[in-house]
């Protein structure tokens, strides 16, 4: 049985606007998956919910615990209770493609 969500992240959702300011909410100890769609566009899968700035979220910071970080703007997202999905620009690549 392969588990959708094995890894363990902080996900940080950022609002960055033009004039420099930066509103963050910090996510610690999600589960979640990360899916390569393109080589520059990647999906996290996310459980539970996830905090988000009010102004409106720009773009998407995945830590895993193995020390990676995926970052970039958002680009599309879905979320419900039980959990979701926001895809972003990302050129790295995910672990499974670095045989991790």
């Amino acid at each position: 049985m392969s588990n959708k969500y094995p890894y363990t992240a902080t996900v940080t959702i950022s609002a960055e606007d033009r004039g420099g300011d930066t509103e963050a909410s910090e996510n610690t100890n999600m589960r979640v998956g990360l899916e390569a769609v393109t080589e520059v566009l990647k999906k996290v899968h996310f459980v539970g919910t996830l905090g988000a700035p009010e102004k409106g979220a720009t773009h998407i910071c995945v830590t895993l615990e193995n020390g990676l970080s995926y970052y970039g703007p958002i680009v599309n997202g879905h979320a419900e209770l039980e959990g979701g999905w926001i895809a972003f620009e990302c050129d790295m690549p995910i672990p499974e493609e670095l045989g991790l």
